[in-house]
């Protein structure tokens, strides 16, 4: 097989050629994996200090994101009162760091299991550590643009990618359960670090809660770096053996669709559920319970869902997962106007949009093998990078557009409708893998 996609045109492409690249561990059109896989399993302290220290990672780079609100609103209120400029420059910054998770995944991935996971996920944590701290020096928005939102964002793209997949290869039987504890640090890591961020700005300033936030993600950081590796590092491959024909196999193209589709919904209703509740009559307080309580919700369903995935099989969890999230955004919250089918929304849409992000590296496992996985999933996110970018912009101006406003109507069907594209995706793909209804796959 040759190392570049140089020289290939759409006439040489062989079908069954792009599959066995795809696929080591798992066939492609299997319906299940090789005996071998299910009775391999790796010593249990190994396996288990990979998952807690992919945990650890995963809550500090996403915890820090979580946060940046908390940062942004002191900024505005009482650093850039009245200057409008600065700080609607203020606003891109976390748009930054949520891109950067996205576009840094194919390098990232691709470095990973060319080079070192270990010694990425350590680089990935100098990096953060680095951008947290020059933040803290930063005078002007632009300047935080620079070191909070490239910076930093640039670490977490390093390690996010590695560390939510290298779990994967050290299971068989609760391979689901275990990426799921692994992705649930996101939760946790924002529950954890918000409140913290919101207690040293408050007590100290905002530049030393970066500084803090900067010493403990160094150290951290670096402990579980070390533990980050997989069950075997493949030394053939080099950087010149990527292959750009994965993208004319149907079922690539379709999961990649299927991230693209999430990506652009999956922050709008966390960003803008809160204005929504307050411009309805609750307060801004139980405004911000009902967001932890998503929050809360959509760490208990990463680990459910990948729990599950086990049991029932990972592709019929990302199709249920995927649809709910479709009807929670297209029947539930047009009608969420009030604490109690607030609650209901908030705890149906944190659940399975949550449940996605552990569901999705399992799909992408099962269709394309383990092997593989970190570099695909990269792909996959960098491919969506730029639904991350628009998510939120296009939702806003769908907002402002006349015959909306208040009533979020637009938003609603906008959010909903990319759901309920990635449902479809997500049955297009279950459907290549098994026809049968019942099946578990």
């Amino acid at each position: 097989m040759p190392n570049s996609a140089a020289g290939i045109t759409m006439d040489t492409v062989n079908e069954k050629d792009i599959d066995d690249h795809l696929s080591t561990s798992t066939e492609i059109g299997s319906n299940k994996e090789s005996e071998a896989d299910k009775t391999k399993e790796f010593p249990r302290y190994t396996r288990y200090m990979v998952v807690a220290s992919c945990f650890v990672i995963q809550g500090l780079a996403c915890g820090v994101v979580h946060s940046w609100g908390v940062q942004q609103e002191y900024l505005a209120n009482n650093v850039y009162t009245g200057d409008t400029k600065k700080i609607e420059t203020l606003s891109y910054i976390g748009t930054l760091m949520f891109f950067s998770v996205y576009f840094w995944g194919m390098p990232a991935g691709w470095v990973a299991e060319v080079w070192s996971y270990r010694k990425l996920c350590f680089l990935g944590t100098l990096v953060m550590a680095l951008g947290e701290l020059l933040a803290s020096f930063s005078k002007e928005p632009w300047q935080l643009c620079i070191t909070q939102g490239i910076v930093f964002g640039i670490g977490i793209g390093m390690v996010f990618g590695p560390s939510s997949t290298a779990p994967a290869g050290w299971f068989t039987k609760r391979r689901g359960l275990a990426i799921g504890i692994t992705v649930a640090g996101v939760g946790v890591g924002g529950l954890v670090i918000a409140p913290l961020t919101e207690a040293l700005v408050r007590s100290t300033s905002v530049a030393w809660s970066q500084r803090i936030t900067a010493l403990y993600i160094l150290v951290l950081g670096t402990i579980s770096s070390y533990f980050v590796r997989v069950p075997k590092q493949d030394k053939t491959r080099s950087f010149n053996s990527f292959d750009w024909r994965a993208f004319y196999n149907r079922r690539f193209a379709v999961h990649t669709a299927m991230v693209f589709f999430v990506t652009a919904a999956y922050i709008v209703p966390y960003t803008y559920l809160p204005e929504f509740w307050v411009k309805h009559g609750i307060s801004s307080q139980n405004a911000s319970v009902l967001i932890a309580v998503a929050n809360v919700a959509s760490s208990v369903g990463r680990v459910a869902t990948g729990f599950a995935a086990d049991y029932i099989g990972v592709l019929n969890s990302l199709v249920l997962s995927l649809v709910v999230a479709a009807i929670s955004c297209l029947v539930i919250w047009p009608f969420a106007t009030n604490i109690g089918v607030g609650v209901v929304m908030a705890l149906f849409y944190g659940f399975t949009a949550g449940g996605y992000w552990s569901l999705a590296p399992l799909a992408a496992a099962k269709l394309f093998g383990v092997e593989k996985l970190t570099s695909n999933s990269g792909t996959f996110y960098t491919v969506s990078a730029i639904g991350a970018w628009l998510g939120n912009p296009v939702g806003n101006a769908i907002l402002n557009g006349p015959g909306h406003g208040t009533q979020f109507l637009g938003m609603s069907l906008y959010i909903g409708v990319l759901w309920f594209a990635s449902f479809l995706m997500a049955v297009v793909n279950r459907a290549s893998y098994s026809k049968r209804l019942f099946a578990v796959v």
